[in-house]
């Protein structure tokens, strides 16, 4: 049976209003999974068969590639009709009707998978100079099979090119300084987009993966000054990093995964070794303008940096001892997100924090003590609660009394139903889709979730564009009155959302 709906119906229709005052542009997000936007299935050709069955195929389905498939479906190849002109055509030394599409083909092709991102392909396509993407599923002995394919041109018809040339500089970036002026256009990048009529998430969804590719580039730049690395590694980011939810002042949040070994010396080489990167690294995204995190979740604290053996043996740690800050552990390690290396370090890694979850329920005690210490910031009859003293009199912090108990509450919940999902939204969505949240309270969270997180990034970009501090400090008694009486019926949001976990989580806090 779903569950009932918790939604103040007024506070619901009033936020969908705002919702689609804030629409303004329609545009395709840049976090959209491949797998929506794919041709499937895509054209392909055995490595046998002809140039001139190849190119008929082509002529037949009106496309500029075809993917060259082994027996099990896997990739060997690609030829692309800029192939054809260039070593048929041009070089003039095969006959189509005789040479095997092996021959001419673009071996060993560069892939993603479906639940690659818009962006991560926009990335790929531009910085590699190619056109097509195959996209495939699976690993190990069956190999990965080709599911679809996506073009360069067909992701710029989703109607937003403008990162292109922020993802150029970044790909070609050899130095931090190049990396450090990109970022710096990003206030400008923001201001331009809102006031073109983006919605703000869209907005700060491009933000996040820019910061992401500024992250990633750095992290290779100091791979490069460091020589061979001994072992594998895996690069995570955590916190609005990992759920992509950045406004435009954030600090450092990451960790490293490294490779296992059985030899004790190649493991303490391996540690020196990326103890070094991790220090040029951070030393980087501080000169980049990313602060380092007050709570020392960077790469460079031992503690978030370790083997796959030790990332185990310290979860087993953190979950069996009850540590002082487990509750701040748990938040930070199922935020996270790899970005850069072996990927599959850091999914064992995370399928043992989700084990634990499944063996340890006390653990959404811990979860719900964090987040059940907030409260909303209005009073009686509406009255918001603001500082009465200091440089923000006058003010409340829009993002530590708003956004992040919309973060808290739907991660506890996410987690409690095994959702792997990061970003706040998706996780709101997988709840709704698996029938463990009302489909009218997944929209009125959701609302509430994107205004709020619309004014904290329009109150940031104001700020910059007037040289200002950017914080997210707001104050109500400068809004326009249906802004604050939009804030109010997200705030309500908020507590229904409280009030529900409260519900939910009651017996596990007897």
């Amino acid at each position: 049976m779903r569950p009932k709906a918790t939604l103040d119906t007024i506070s619901l229709r009033k936020l969908r209003e705002k919702r689609e005052a804030l629409r303004g542009v329609e545009l395709f997000s840049y976090s959209e999974e491949l797998r929506s936007v794919m041709v499937s299935p895509a054209l392909t050709c055995s490595p046998t068969e002809t140039v001139k069955d190849a190119v008929e195929k082509m002529a037949g389905k009106k496309t500029s590639s075809i993917v060259v498939i082994g027996e099990n479906e896997e990739p060997l190849g690609i030829v692309t009709d800029r192939d054809i002109m260039r070593r048929v055509v041009v070089a003039g030394r095969f006959d189509i009707g005789t040479t095997p599409v092996s021959e001419v083909m673009t071996g060993d092709p560069l892939t993603l998978t479906p639940d690659d991102t818009v962006y991560r392909a926009l990335f790929l396509l531009s910085s590699r100079g190619i056109k097509h993407l195959p996209l495939v599923e699976g690993e190990g002995p069956s190999g990965r099979r080709l599911v679809g394919i996506v073009t360069l041109r067909q992701l710029l018809k989703l109607r937003y090119p403008e990162p292109m040339t922020l993802i150029a500089g970044i790909a070609g970036a050899t130095e931090v300084e190049t990396l450090a002026r990109i970022r710096a256009r990003l206030p400008r990048l923001a201001a331009t987009r809102l006031s073109r009529g983006s919605r703000g998430y869209d907005v700060v969804v491009m933000l996040s993966l820019v910061n992401q590719d500024i992250h990633r580039r750095a992290f290779e730049l100091a791979l490069e000054s460091a020589g061979e690395p001994p072992t594998g590694c895996c690069l995570f980011v955590t916190g609005s990093h990992g759920r992509l939810e950045t406004l435009l002042v954030t600090d450092q949040d990451y960790g490293l995964v490294l490779e296992d070994s059985a030899d004790a010396r190649l493991r303490a080489e391996a540690d020196e070794f990326y103890a070094a990167v991790a220090e040029t690294f951070t030393e980087s995204l501080e000169a980049v303008g990313f602060e380092r995190c007050p709570g020392d979740v960077m790469g460079v604290n031992l503690l978030w940096r370790k083997d796959v053996a030790g990332w185990k043996a310290q979860l087993d740690h953190w979950v069996v001892d009850q540590v002082p800050h487990l509750g701040r552990y748990l938040t930070v390690f199922f935020d996270a997100a790899p970005i850069c290396g072996r990927k599959d370090l850091f999914l064992e890694v995370q399928d043992r924090g989700f084990e634990l979850l499944g063996m340890h329920h006390e653990l959404f005690r811990i979860l719900h003590e964090e987040e059940g210490g907030h409260r909303v910031p209005t009073g009686l009859l509406g009255r918001f609660i603001t500082e009465r003293k200091g440089e923000h009199r006058g003010e409340f912090d829009i993002k530590r009394s708003g956004l992040i108990f919309v973060v808290e509450g739907v991660r506890i919940l996410a987690l409690r139903r095994g959702i792997r999902e990061t970003a706040t939204l998706k996780r709101i969505a997988k709840l709704v889709d698996g029938g463990h949240l009302n489909a009218d309270d997944g929209e009125y969270f959701e609302g509430a979730f994107r205004f709020l997180l619309h004014f904290a990034l329009d109150s940031q970009v104001e700020e910059a564009m007037e040289n200002e501090k950017i914080d997210t400090y707001i104050n109500p008694s400068l809004m326009s009155s249906r802004n604050r009486e939009m804030l109010r019926h997200a705030y309500k949001a908020v507590s229904k959302l409280q009030d529900l976990i409260a519900t939910e989580f009651g017996e596990l806090v007897l």
